[in-house]
């Protein structure tokens, strides 16, 4: 406003030489309304004042002779003008106003159905164990064989599809803000090992020399288990399972190798999709969720996962994630005491 009265003054005062602060007076007028929106009404008080003022300054000077009355034809030309620029402008507004609306109800849309996905995977959850419980406990008091049979039957199908329910709220669950603690993967990778021992007859190997990283503890196992899950599937008694970690720069490398069926070519491309089972897999086809929640866990972390196979020669799945490291306590202590760590903190040979 100041810069633009002090053009309408020199519009005045400058007879013959109006010309300049007359253009800068609209062009203060335009920059300003174009950097943020104006109510209806302060923009018509603003047009027409600067219209009848710079109008009033070249009218004055024709009147006098200084200016040929031609040069009033600036007064239309302008107003016109900036008559288009504030049309523009307006729709431009509505347009970004519409956009943001339209956005705005994608994202309620998409909260609502994340939302749909996470209840109804957890009730599914719920119901299936109680089922399961159920299941269970007629296998285990029935006399008639047949029934124990079937009820045990009722009870696999029943964890598969528990199973299939965690992993679904796994993958919903997916662009939720990750939550980061201390984590020692050296402890973690142990405990998991050990888990996976007592079900599957596998030779299991862990290796690691991470010690304690900043990362999500929940998802990292998540991710790990899928892959565990996935090597059991396509292996056999007697072969290797095998898992390794290191630090690598600023990467924590994970690796999952196994030497069970392997992966064929034609199916590396798309191993990681969601509901995609290998062409090979037969009988042993999963639900087709592991991998792509590995993927979609792993890349939202910031991280990277590859895999590198040949029919026959088992598989070696690599995750790469950004290494944030655990900073000392104010009292410059380690988060972590070696002395003090659980005895599966180390690495571990186990061979069933």
């Amino acid at each position: 406003m100041v810069f633009a009265g002090v053009n309408c003054y020199l519009t005045f005062a400058l007879p013959g030489k109006e010309t300049i602060p007359f253009h800068l007076v609209w062009a203060s007028f335009a920059l300003v309304y174009g950097l943020c929106p104006w109510p209806r009404r302060a923009t018509l008080v603003a047009f027409v004042v600067v219209t009848t003022v710079t109008g009033a300054a070249l009218v004055g000077h024709a009147i006098a002779g200084t200016i040929e009355w031609e040069e009033c034809t600036e007064i239309f030309l302008m107003a016109g003008i900036m008559m288009l620029l504030i049309w523009h402008v307006n729709r431009q507004w509505n347009s970004q106003a519409r956009l943001q609306a339209l956005q705005q109800a994608d994202r309620h849309r998409s909260q609502q159905r994340e939302n749909a996905a996470r209840f109804g995977s957890h009730e599914v959850r719920t119901r299936l164990t109680i089922a399961r419980g159920y299941a269970q406990l007629i296998a285990d008091q029935s006399a008639e064989p047949t029934v124990r049979e079937d009820a045990e039957l009722v009870v696999a199908e029943l964890i598969k599809a528990s199973a299939l329910a965690t992993n679904l709220l796994t993958l919903v669950r997916v662009v939720e803000p990750p939550t980061t603690e201390p984590v020692d993967v050296d402890r973690m990778l142990a405990a998991i090992l050990h888990r996976w021992s007592v079900t599957a007859d596998r030779s299991w190997s862990s290796r690691s020399e991470v010690g304690t990283v900043h990362g999500d503890n929940e998802r990292l196992e998540a991710i790990l288990d899928c892959l565990l899950e996935n090597a059991v599937r396509f292996t056999g008694p007697g072969d290797t399972i095998a898992v390794t970690a290191g630090a690598q720069g600023d990467e924590l490398v994970l690796i999952v190798r196994d030497t069970g069926a392997g992966i064929p070519a034609a199916d590396l491309d798309t191993v990681f999709d969601v509901f995609r089972t290998g062409s090979t897999a037969g009988e042993r086809a999963g639900s087709g969720l592991g991998l792509a929640i590995v993927k979609a866990v792993t890349e939202a972390r910031g991280g990277t996962v590859s895999v590198a196979s040949s029919l026959g020669h088992g598989a070696a799945f690599t995750l790469r994630l950004p290494l944030l490291p655990v900073l000392p306590t104010p009292l410059g202590k380690p988060v972590s005491n070696s002395a003090e760590r659980d005895p599966l903190d180390e690495s571990v040979q186990v061979r069933n």
